[in-house]
């Protein structure tokens, strides 16, 4: 037995767990004891008073980095003690276990100990919320340790009690006509519910990464769960995807683009073959940089060869379409709802917001859901809890109300020929 394993068991022996210079003699007779059954040389261990008193320094340092004082730390000790765990114990053997150390536990023992038996109280309330909410080991990939981890997050809050008397009677999502609403609608503290939103259970089963808010939102809420059939969540029985800080509807990139290679570049070239443009003008339309934004290009387009050079309405309309709705995931249908013979082509701001809708709609049918939840909380960057809702049926109302856009916000949006899914933007009040 080495020198640390001696102090360790000379601690275990002693009523308070430990021992401080100077020792008393009955401190002293029980380390001479742990020396006598290691057949070590108690006299010549206890002579080298400063070396020993060292040891016990350092041991003691080791001892309280062992005295472990919360609950996440009481599970890694756990967890790399697990020779020493009786997985199948019951309450009658804790009862005998607690009588057999009653006179070696310490104040911070005692606090441990009450904690767990605090938590034990509304461990069933919470695991029964829980699986209310579709929150249950089938739901990931890392199974009953996502479910302990999600547990340990509510547990470990300050204010556990009013979050689980919460639980019971949870308030409903109710989301206005622009969309917008906010976690602090739940009425809890602002600190608790920014906690909340860092809980992650880690991939769902399928493998899909589970993002900051999705378990708050379920949780918070009556009307939302968690959803195992594909998508994140589900609200008011439809699936509803979660999107954090400057999400994309699509992919970032199409890669360099020229206006040349685009729809609206063969229109040009087309109204050249058929003499509509002079070669002239169709390179000063294709050479102009403010046309790498579509919706720039789209209005000036219309102006030039409608307007100005008198060419069909109802055709220019349908190459557009034809054009847009092959951007936006080829959906020609959702770039014909929003572009028609009705539509003012002649403002670009409306030409952006119908770009807007049409990504919005298209993405939905593209990962088959009919809302999509965008908020801006990003742990270390943003502690905003307030987020933007639009279901399918209220992408022209909330659009309309400037709550979402994409990009900038500048009236003629971002969406560039080489960046068609430019980056959400909210407008949150």
């Amino acid at each position: 037995m080495n020198r640390d394993a001696i102090i360790r068991e000379w601690f275990y022996r002693l009523p308070k767990g430990y021992a401080e210079a100077p020792y008393s003699k009955e401190e002293m007779e029980v380390l001479h004891k742990v020396l006598e059954e290691n057949g070590l040389n108690g006299s010549a261990f206890v002579n080298e008073v400063d070396q020993l008193d060292q040891a016990f320094h350092d041991a003691e340092e080791v001892d309280m980095k062992d005295k472990k004082h919360t609950l996440e730390d009481l599970q890694e000790w756990k967890a790399d003690h697990k020779h020493l765990i009786n997985e199948d114990i019951k309450f009658n053997e804790v009862k005998e276990l607690l009588s057999k150390v009653e006179n070696q536990l310490d104040q911070d023992d005692l606090t441990d100990i009450q904690a767990v038996i605090i938590r034990s109280a509304f461990k069933g309330k919470v695991l029964k919320y829980f699986a209310d909410k579709q929150i249950v080991p089938d739901a990931y990939q890392l199974g009953e340790r996502s479910v302990r981890i999600l547990f340990n997050t509510i547990a470990a809050l300050p204010n556990v009690d009013q979050v689980v008397e919460y639980f019971e009677s949870p308030k409903k999502l109710v989301i206005g006509d622009d969309g917008r609403g906010s976690l602090e609608d739940s009425g809890l503290p602002k600190e608790t519910l920014l906690q909340m939103m860092t809980m992650q259970p880690g991939a769902d089963k399928g493998g899909n990464a589970t993002g900051p808010g999705e378990v708050a939102l379920s949780l918070l809420f009556s009307n939302v769960t968690n959803y195992t059939g594909g998508g994140d969540l589900e609200f008011d029985g439809n699936t509803l995807e979660v999107k954090g800080k400057d999400a994309r509807l699509g992919q970032q990139s199409r890669g360099k683009r020229n206006l040349e290679s685009t729809f609206l570049g063969f229109m040009i070239e087309s109204a050249v073959v058929n003499e509509v443009l002079t070669e002239e003008e169709a390179d000063e339309y294709l050479n102009d940089s403010d046309h790498n934004n579509i919706s720039i290009a789209i209005r000036d387009a219309y102006e030039l060869l409608v307007e100005e050079k008198k060419q069909d309405k109802k055709d220019f309309i349908e190459r557009v379409v034809k054009g847009v709705g092959a951007i936006f995931f080829e959906n020609i249908s959702v770039a014909q709802k929003y572009l028609d013979q009705g539509s003012d082509f002649k403002n670009v701001n409306t030409v952006m917001k119908q770009l807007v809708k049409i990504n919005l709609e298209a993405y939905m049918d593209k990962i088959r859901t009919s809302q999509i939840l965008f908020h801006n909380f990003r742990k270390g960057k943003s502690n905003d809890l307030r987020f933007a809702l639009v279901k399918r049926e209220d992408i022209d109302s909330v659009v309309e109300a400037g709550t979402i856009r994409l990009g900038s916000q500048k009236s003629e949006g971002s969406f560039f020929w080489n960046n068609t899914n430019p980056s959400v933007k909210l407008k949150l009040g």
